[in-house]
C-alpha cells in the first residue's frame, strides 16, 4: 500500500501530520494510521486540488478558533446535547437523533446506519467505558438482558451531541472515563475491515471489545473523528453529507488533549 503524502501544517497550523492517500477505504486509513504517528488520513478520490487543501485545513485549525462539535462544520451550526443515564433515556436519544436526521433530508438508508452507529456507541459509553474500584470494568459480569436496569452512577452517563451546518450533519457520543486508546481504535477498525474484505461480516462479532460500534460508525460516515483523552474523556465524533451522503474519506485519532483538533469543551 502506498503510503501517501504527509502534510505537516498548513497555513501556521501547530504540526499535526495527515496522510494524504490517492484512493484508500477503511482498511487503508485506519492501516495509513497504524504505520505512522499521524494524527489522521484522507482519502483524496474525485477531490479536486483545492478540496483538499480546504478540508486539511479546517482539520488543523488551530484550538483558539471556536469549533462546533467538529472542525469541518460551519461555527454556525446549532448544536443539540442529551445526557444519558439508562437504556430508556439510550433508547429515546437514538430516536430523537435519527428524526433529527431524517427532518433534516438525509436519505433513509443512511439515517438506519446513523440510527445503529448511535445505539452501539451509546451502549458502550454506558456499559464498557465505567470503570469499577480496581480499575476493571464495572459492568462486566452483568448479563446484557440485565444491563436495561441499570441506572448510571454520577459522572458516568452518556452524552450526545450533533448539529448541522445545512451541508453536513455531525453527531458525536461521548463518556467522562477516557479509557478508549488509539491502538484499539486502529485495532478494531482494521480487524472489522479486513473481515468485511473476506465477505465475513464484523456484525457476526457481538463479543464485549469486537468493535462492532466503531465499525458501524464508520459505516455512517464520510469524516470520522476520535477525541481520546487518556483518563478524562472520550469522544467520537462522525460527519455525513446531506444531499449527497458519501463513503469514509478521513479518520482522525486524536489522542492529545494539546492537538489543534482538541474540543474546547471536553
Amino acid at each position: 500500500m502506498s503510503r501517501g503524502t504527509s502534510l505537516g501544517s498548513v497555513r501556521g497550523s501547530p504540526r499535526m501530520p495527515l496522510v494524504l492517500l490517492p484512493s484508500a477505504d477503511l482498511l487503508g486509513l485506519s492501516r495509513a494510521l497504524v504505520d505512522s504517528s499521524a494524527k489522521g488520513a484522507i482519502s483524496t478520490a474525485n477531490l479536486p486540488d483545492e478540496a483538499v487543501s480546504s478540508l486539511a485545513q479546517r482539520l488543523l485549525r488551530p484550538k483558539t478558533v471556536r469549533k462546533p462539535l467538529h472542525p469541518l462544520l460551519s461555527a454556525t451550526a446549532t448544536l443539540f446535547e442529551q445526557e444519558v443515564c439508562n437504556y430508556q433515556e439510550k433508547g429515546l436519544a437514538v430516536t430523537m437523533v435519527a428524526d433529527w436526521a431524517q427532518s433534516l433530508g438525509l436519505p433513509s438508508r443512511h439515517v438506519l446506519a446513523l440510527e445503529q452507529a448511535v445505539d452501539e456507541l451509546l451502549l458502550n459509553a454506558l456499559y464498557d467505558a465505567p470503570r469499577g474500584p480496581l480499575g476493571t470494568p464495572r459492568y462486566a459480569e452483568i448479563p446484557p438482558s440485565e444491563r436495561v436496569l441499570i441506572q448510571a452512577l454520577p459522572g458516568e452517563s452518556a452524552w450526545v451531541r450533533f448539529a448541522s451546518d445545512g451541508s453536513r450533519l455531525a453527531v458525536g457520543v461521548s463518556d467522562r472515563m477516557g479509557q478508549l486508546r488509539r491502538h484499539t481504535v486502529l485495532s478494531y477498525l482494521e480487524r472489522c475491515a479486513s473481515a468485511q474484505l473476506r465477505h465475513q461480516s464484523p456484525l457476526e462479532d457481538k463479543t464485549s471489545g469486537s468493535g462492532v460500534g466503531l465499525f458501524l460508525t464508520a459505516m455512517a460516515a464520510s469524516e470520522l473523528l476520535f477525541r481520546l483523552r487518556q483518563g478524562q474523556s472520550t469522544e467520537i465524533v462522525f460527519c455525513q453529507y446531506l444531499s449527497r451522503p458519501r463513503p469514509l474519506r478521513v479518520l482522525v485519532v486524536d489522542d492529545d488533549a494539546h492537538s489543534p483538533l482538541s474540543s474546547s469543551q471536553t
